[in-house]
């Protein structure tokens, strides 16, 4: 192919996106996009996802990506429609989902001059240079396909932060001769460990007589699920998943060790005798880490594709920076035949896990139950999407998942009422598996116009809501901390499965355990969109 070709700035942004495999869109059109727009018309293979709202959009590309690994694109006007979507850039930016963001903005001569054009911004680019971790504003049609192969390059080879593209409108229209990527230019390598540093953590590794593994995002997203697994099982070390890990090794693993964000001093034990971690894809942040509070030991590789993120927390021993897949690829090669024994390590992951079962079970208490019904109710291969609700939080210790990519619950940001789109996203990248939302009454009513992007695009998405009328985790800390005072917590309520109906889908309300586990079974076994209410009766306060 030719890749210098004479095209509209619209025809090249979907020429490239083409190039790069891309035949996904979310948004909503506007009337700074219309040319846009009709190029994805004219272009077959390419679909478009019309959302509801633009943050809708931005977690269903967020969906996509987590579900896929490839980049999730959005398509938004100028101004409201790149505010509304910056909630979900801003996710993806704590969670390093690799996130495209494409918006109008006002005409290239005039853009940011305050001369109140529609939807003009005071300076839109920079809004996105605070919440995306790679912008740019394309000044000509000619600097579109290298901006987009920039942002590919970023999001595929590098740690993906989100990335922002921002194109004058009257560019859509505007015709010149651009340069397409050459197929060399597709391909980004993974980043490979120096051999050195490779050399250097296999000794240490050697040398550990009680090795513990933290897995974080950046092993999920390179699917590094069986080079994590195979060290492990080498090295005997116990596996510390979190919510941004869970699913990454089967949690029915000899090795694992779940964990939610209110794990604390449960995990002191472990890590106070461990005399190495080997810290793979988490930048050790603070909900990671119990605010600082977690003992680590004074041995500490860390492994990480962003160098940045090396001994920012915690100081390492030796930074090894590359893709983690590579990195568990290359330790496991130079560890060769090692094999450690470590007899006494069951007891003590019994302990420990029994520990925070405990201590998780006393601050959630009924949701432990409803979580082994929707366990019950949803196949081993299915995807679970927790939004973020009591149940959520609860999940990463008793909702055990057992397949790669079969878990979503991005608490770092933590934006209530991203699980419905998010879901729907997940649900558009892998059509024949099986979907779940776990959301909460109040976090749904945030993005519940998206039950009509379910009906629209066919997606048999299974929304589950747990409804105790009362944002319960604000509740319970306003009451704790204010001498039982509280405020703005209590949400009067629609009825759910009328709210269903109207929006063409089935509405079923599930009273009791049994009447959860079938209606999820129903509602999957159905293949058609399904919300389903959980009535709950209010915490005893």
């Amino acid at each position: 192919m030719n890749n210098r070709q004479h095209l509209s700035g619209a025809q090249a942004i979907i020429a490239t996106l083409q190039a790069f495999q891309v035949d996904t869109i979310f948004g909503i059109p506007g009337i700074h996009t219309l040319p846009l727009y009709d190029e994805i018309h004219k272009t077959p293979g390419m679909r478009h996802v019309l959302a509801r709202h633009e943050q809708g959009a931005g977690f269903m590309a967020e969906g996509y990506a987590r579900a896929t690994g490839r980049p999730g694109v959005v398509s938004t006007i100028t101004g409201p429609g790149l505010t509304n979507v910056a909630t979900a850039v801003a996710s993806a930016f704590a969670d390093s989902i690799p996130l495209l963001v494409i918006s109008s903005s006002g005409p290239h001569a005039t853009a940011s001059r305050g001369r109140g054009e529609l939807h003009e911004l005071k300076n839109q680019l920079g809004v996105m240079e605070s919440l995306a971790g790679w912008a740019r504003a394309v000044e000509c049609v000619e600097e579109i396909p290298g901006a987009i192969q920039d942002a590919m390059r970023i999001m595929r080879s590098g740690r993906a932060r989100g990335a922002y593209l921002q194109v004058p409108y009257d560019l859509f229209r505007a015709y010149a001769t651009v340069t397409l990527p050459t197929a060399e230019e597709l391909i980004f390598e993974p980043r490979r460990p120096q051999e050195a540093d490779i050399i250097q953590a296999a000794q240490l590794l050697r040398e550990a007589r009680k090795p513990v593994i933290l897995a974080g995002t950046g092993a999920t997203m390179a699917h590094a699920n069986q080079e994590l697994i195979a060290l492990a099982e080498r090295l005997q070390a116990p596996v510390i998943l979190g919510s941004k890990s869970h699913d990454v090794i089967p949690n029915d693993h000899p090795l694992a060790v779940l964990t939610t964000t209110y794990t604390n001093t449960e995990l002191h034990p472990l890590l106070e005798s461990s005399d190495l971690l080997l810290v793979v894809g988490s930048k050790l942040g603070a909900e990671r880490t119990a605010y600082g509070q977690y003992p680590l030991p004074p041995r500490l590789v860390h492994i990480d594709i962003d160098p940045t993120v090396i001994g920012h927390t915690y100081p390492a021993m030796l930074g090894i920076v590359a893709d983690a897949r590579e990195a568990l690829q290359a330790l496991n090669t130079q560890l060769g035949d090692l094999a450690s024994a470590r007899p006494e390590l069951e007891t003590e992951l019994s302990q420990v896990r029994a520990k925070i079962r405990q201590e998780t079970r006393a601050r959630f208490g009924e949701e432990v139950a409803l979580l082994d019904s929707v366990r019950a109710a949803v196949p081993p291969h299915g995807m679970i999407v927790a939004d973020m609700t009591m149940l959520g939080y609860a999940s990463t210790v008793f909702l055990p998942v057992y397949e790669p990519g079969s878990f979503i619950h991005p608490c770092e940001f933590c934006t209530i009422g991203c699980g419905l789109p998010l879901a729907l996203g997940a649900q558009v990248a892998q059509p024949e598996r099986p979907v779940v939302a776990l959301c909460g009454d109040g976090g749904f009513l945030l993005n519940s116009s998206e039950l009509a992007t379910a009906v629209q695009e066919q997606l048999p998405v299974v929304v589950v809501i747990f409804n105790d009328s009362t944002f319960t985790c604000v509740k319970t800390e306003q009451r704790q901390a204010y001498e039982g005072r509280y405020i703005a917590t209590d949400i009067v309520e629609p009825d759910y499965v009328a709210l269903a109906q109207a929006f063409h889908l089935r509405g079923i309300r599930a009273e009791g355990l049994e009447a959860l586990q079938a209606a999820i079974q129903e509602g999957l076994a159905s293949r058609r969109p399904t919300l389903i209410e959980v009535p709950l009766s209010p915490k005893p306060w």
